[in-house]
């Protein structure tokens, strides 16, 4: 570190602080290790070879913050890019990323734009999911952060789900580098620069040398005790961003000049630098793992589910090539893919995405006019599932908007949560058997239902005081349709597919 702190870092109360720099920009925001870490680090075998190693299968809960009134925030995609980007650079270190649960959304405007630690410790506490890895997507800005992490055994959350990894939009770009110097930290890794940028020739500080048996004057080698721990990595003092190859000179107590390698991802190089983790830092992230006693062994209690493999993009349906929707209605639909559990659409206008976005469904409705009436564009759709995030897109399907059109303005509204319209996903030239629950008031009512464009295509009378109804539906073809029900003034839309 350098010559001062911005203040004294309580540790045990936080987890972590920021210290000042005298130049650069400060990316992270985790502090030095704590002496547990240090020790746990010393007393790992580093004869073991994590060459070809085993995989070890980590579940991550992701959650992202918005402002309170839901606007601002980050795409699930690009959280679900991060993770991508994060399995790429951990494959040397066989350590595997696997989201099993749905993306969290926050919703505080204080959580989005935090000023200090105190807040995301809370969140941190009251958010954390048990034997997972959490990260925390949020604006770390007015904090001066690009992110930041705790150690084993550290932080808010309790046993078996302490700590978290917290990032800052502006620094969660998949090519960046962030994620996976910060998972470092939360495996133990320290600053390859720890203990040493503060006073690079104090005598505490890690020493150039890898002589255990130097001559005096000279002092030997402390590398397995000081600075990050590992010998394999060479002593660095650089704990502000630098590109590489760095100019900067420093001499060690022995006189020896520093040589920081540029390529380790626990220093504070540029991201295009960094492409790498040292055999012993790979060792001691394992160890921190490989067991149920280990730092975080609670996360490897919990077998991976079995996800099926993902090779190719979503089938689409509709639209086909060529083919003319109203601009402000179009339905988008796809076939299942196997294994799946989400789908990414994404809607292009020349090259530029009006639209990108997770669902659960095999169809998008697309109501607002982020489609351009009278233009040509394009649609792409990928599968999903929590060990396949970076499954490729389908090809991209080109149909024309036509001009808007203002007979669809079915609003969608139920006053009663116990309403009820069932099947919703029907067989297409089959007739259906449709039934509304929860109805029951004391005048005759209505029901209808209508195609995409707004006309009417078949109605029925529903009998007062009963609370189901059931209704003939007619063969219809494939497409969405609305029912629309009302009775005692109280109204209700469902939407109907038919594939």
């Amino acid at each position: 570190m350098n010559k001062f702190y911005t203040s004294i870092c309580a540790f045990l109360l936080i987890g972590t602080c920021l210290w000042a720099q005298t130049s650069g920009h400060a990316p992270c925001g985790t502090p030095p290790a704590p002496e547990s870490v240090r020790t746990f680090l010393q007393n790992i075998d580093y004869s073991i070879s994590p060459e070809d190693p085993t995989r070890i299968n980590i579940p991550v809960t992701l959650h992202i913050v918005k402002a309170t009134n839901g606007s601002g925030g980050f795409l699930e995609n690009n959280a679900f890019l991060t993770i991508c980007d994060l399995n790429q650079r951990m494959t040397s270190a066989g350590l595997f990323f696997y989201v099993p649960g749905a993306v969290r959304f926050i919703l505080n405007d204080a959580l989005y734009n935090p000023v200090d630690y105190g807040p995301l410790n809370t969140m941190i506490s009251q958010n954390n999911v048990v034997r997972t890895m959490n990260i925390y997507y949020t604006n770390l800005g007015a904090m001066g952060l690009c992110g930041y992490a705790y150690y084993p055994n550290s932080g808010p959350g309790g046993t078996q789900n302490n700590g978290a990894v917290v990032m800052s939009f502006a620094c969660s770009q998949p090519t960046g580098t962030t994620l996976t110097h910060e998972v470092g930290h939360f495996f133990s890794l320290p600053h390859t620069f720890d203990q040493t940028s503060n006073n690079p020739t104090s005598t505490n500080a890690e020493r150039v040398t890898r002589n255990f048996n130097e001559p005096s004057p000279r002092l030997s080698a402390n590398c397995n005790t000081e600075g990050d721990n590992f010998c394999d990595t060479p002593a660095d003092f650089i704990d502000n961003r630098w590109n590489c190859p760095t100019g900067i000179i420093q001499l060690d107590i022995n006189g020896d000049r520093f040589r920081p390698d540029s390529s380790y991802y626990m220093s504070y190089s540029s991201d295009h630098c960094m492409s790498r983790f040292s055999d012993q830092q790979i060792t001691a992230m394992r160890a921190t793992l490989t067991s149920i006693n280990s730092p975080r062994g609670y996360l490897t209690i919990n077998p991976m589910p079995a996800y099926p493999d993902i090779t190719t993009g979503a089938s689409l349906v509709s639209p086909a090539t060529a083919d003319t929707f109203p601009g402000n209605y179009v339905v988008f639909r796809w076939n299942q893919t196997p294994g799946a559990t989400a789908y990414q659409i994404k809607i292009l206008l020349f090259n530029f995405a009006v639209l990108d976005t997770i669902t659960t469904d095999t169809f998008y409705i697309s109501q607002a006019r982020i489609i351009r009436a009278n233009r040509e564009h394009s649609w792409q759709v990928r599968a999903l599932n929590g060990a396949n995030l970076c499954t490729p897109y389908s090809d991209r399907v080109f149909f024309f908007a036509g001009p808007y059109i203002t007979n669809v303005g079915i609003s969608f509204e139920s006053e009663n949560p116990l309403w009820k319209v069932f099947p919703t996903l029907l067989e297409s030239g089959t007739s259906h058997q449709l039934h509304i629950d929860g109805f029951s008031g004391i005048e005759q009512g209505s029901a209808e239902i209508r195609d995409s464009w707004g006309r009417k295509i078949q109605d029925w009378a529903l009998e007062p005081h009963s609370d189901r109804h059931s209704l003939f539906l007619q063969p219809l073809p494939s497409g969405l349709y609305y029912v629309q029900v009302q009775q005692d003034q109280q109204r209700m839309a469902v939407r109907i597919l038919i594939h």
